[in-house]
């Protein structure tokens, strides 16, 4: 795989500038969770969306990874808020960006937010969230 990172970055990237999805390859050996959990978690700070699958015992590893975290959805509803306060404040004129706990937000942080909550909405009635 390490020979491949840079292949899989300008895939990622090119899917990104397209809207579309990124599905990780297939982890082979399917009785190896740990490694698979290492590729999983590995595809998601990429900025993969999922793992390509082969055998069933798979699934919640994939899953647990590739979902969004109870953590991920408090601070999506969070930005979402921070910027709509910032951009419907009427203190003067939107400079165009906000700041939660410190950190700079921008109207990019804020779709990727609003994207990770349309999918934990899609995913909730399969894992019961």
């Amino acid at each position: 795989r390490e020979g491949l990172v840079t292949s899989l970055q300008i895939t990622i990237l090119a899917a990104r500038a397209n809207g579309k999805f990124v599905i990780d390859g297939v982890y082979n050996n399917f009785r190896h969770g740990d490694g698979l959990y290492q590729e999983c978690m590995q595809g998601k700070t990429w900025g993969m969306d999922g793992k390509t699958l082969i055998h069933p015992n798979q699934v919640k590893t994939a899953n647990e990874v590739f979902a969004p975290s109870e953590e991920e959805v408090e601070h999506a509803r969070r930005l979402i808020a921070c910027w709509d306060e910032a951009t419907s404040s009427s203190e003067g004129a939107f400079t165009g960006v906000a700041v939660l706990d410190g950190i700079m937000v921008e109207e990019l942080h804020v779709k990727s937010a609003r994207l990770l909550l349309a999918r934990a909405e899609k995913i909730a009635p399969i894992t019961g969230g």
